[in-house]
């Protein structure tokens, strides 16, 4: 890629969301001249924040769950020197809310690569098993077309509590339409590397 970037004079790259951001950053420190086009009134994508006159406060619009494992948005904030902008737990905790029955839980995987958390209940989400979570495995032979409703039985508990609401963050697209490999790669990146300090 470097070499042949280093032949053109300039690359257009279409909306200044972040990865548009990120790569345009990326070609410009590689010496390439780069026209970013945008349709919306600022860049950002879904990520910007607007005043609210009917409540009279500042919104945050298109947050995104972001964890150690999204090393790409860890770096582009360090390039931009926003790193110190942004802040998270003291320790891996995630915190859910269930809109149909009003609940709330935290769930808090362990520090190392060993997850000895699903075998506590109150670590865990409330209602699941030990072994609801290591069916997760099927993931690692699910075919490269497979999507998670084919991988995982939607009518479970842990479907609905984790499965669902992490791939919808996570990446973006609903389960009908997600990858179960990429849902595997997120858990690698992310769960499986144990819980860590983000170094930013």
């Amino acid at each position: 890629m470097g070499v042949m970037m280093t032949r053109l004079q300039r690359v257009h790259v279409v909306g200044a969301g972040l990865a548009g951001l990120a790569a345009s950053l990326r070609l410009a420190k590689a010496g390439i001249r780069v026209i970013l086009h945008e349709a919306a009134p600022q860049a950002g994508g879904r990520c910007r924040s607007y005043f609210d006159e009917a409540l009279g406060c500042r919104i945050d619009n298109g947050n995104h769950l972001m964890m150690a494992g999204n090393t790409a948005v860890l770096s582009y904030l360090r390039e931009i020197g926003a790193a110190a902008t942004v802040s998270g737990p003291a320790e891996a905790e995630f915190h859910f809310f269930d809109l149909a029955t009003d609940e709330r839980w935290v769930m808090r995987p362990n520090g190392g690569k060993f997850p000895w958390w699903i075998f506590s209940a109150k670590r865990r989400i409330p209602g699941t098993r030990s072994w609801d979570y290591l069916r997760a495995l099927r993931l690692v032979l699910a075919r490269p077309q497979e999507n998670l409703t084919s991988v995982f039985n939607r009518d479970s508990l842990i479907f609905q509590r984790l499965w669902l609401p992490l791939t919808v963050s996570a990446l973006n697209t609903e389960v009908d339409e997600a990858a179960a490999a990429a849902l595997l790669s997120v858990l690698r990146e992310t769960f499986g590397r144990g819980e860590q300090p983000v170094a930013l």
